[in-house]
């Protein structure tokens, strides 16, 4: 069944106007009729079987009528990626597919390294170009939920916000202090920092020491950064159980 997603709707409503773009998306997109049914999700991890409903006049909305019983669906782990802002689209990559393994949270991180620095409105319109690429992606990948997207911040706010979370950093390299994967605390929730292009400075690894933050690194070469993200994300959410 087709899905479509609501942020904040209250399904236990009996229906719901579609914003346009939803419209569009089922209407012209999936070229669904009146009288389709359409698998509703609110983002906050519940979903409901809904009819689509023709506009009742010119310039009326489309609508959903709820046909069945609210439930709970397929929602994230208690796992929150930390990501160093990266070059070019490499960014919307790593969105999509942390969505789609079950990542909860995605905290976008401002590092000495990052190529890319955005502030103010540009921060604002990237921000809202992954807040709908995670939106899409939940869609597609069948959860009910929808990742939470924090940023760009500095790495003492990105602490801050994980103060209660284990910290995991992913860091190439044999410095002897780095933990291997399968010796890693990994007790949830869990926050995992990965760096930009050229890792995290050292004044930033200094920091996340500081903070109690384990270094782990992979045993293979070394990956890109947008391939470190997923690969590390996967891997950590093997070790909750999560996968």
């Amino acid at each position: 069944m087709t899905r479509v997603g609501l942020p904040g709707a209250a399904l236990q409503a009996d229906g719901w106007d579609l914003p346009a773009d939803r419209a569009h998306y089922l209407v012209r997109v999936r070229r669904l009729k009146a009288g389709d049914g359409v698998r509703v999700f609110d983002g906050a991890g519940h979903e409901v079987d809904a009819v689509l409903v023709a506009p009742e006049a010119d310039g009326a909305p489309w609508r959903l009528a709820r046909a069945g019983a609210v439930e709970k669906g397929r929602r994230a782990a208690p796992l929150t990626l930390v990501y160093g802002l990266p070059k070019g689209d490499k960014l919307d990559r790593v969105a999509r597919q942390i969505t789609e393994l079950g990542a909860a949270r995605l905290i976008l991180l401002d590092c000495a390294r990052s190529v890319v620095k955005l502030a103010g409105p540009r921060a604002a319109k990237r921000r809202d170009r992954v807040l709908r690429i995670v939106d899409e992606a939940a869609r597609q990948c069948a959860r009910a939920d929808t990742p939470a997207v924090i940023g760009p911040v500095s790495l003492d706010a990105a602490l801050a916000a994980t103060a209660d979370e284990t910290r995991w950093v992913l860091h190439p390299g044999a410095d002897g202090r780095v933990t291997p994967l399968d010796a890693a605390p990994c007790a949830p929730p869990l926050a995992l920092f990965v760096g930009p292009e050229g890792g995290f400075a050292p004044a930033e690894l200094h920091a996340l020491d500081g903070a109690g933050a384990h270094r782990i690194a992979l045993d293979c070469p070394v990956l890109r950064t947008e391939t470190a993200a997923p690969v590390a994300v996967a891997l950590a959410l093997y070790r909750m159980g999560g996968l």
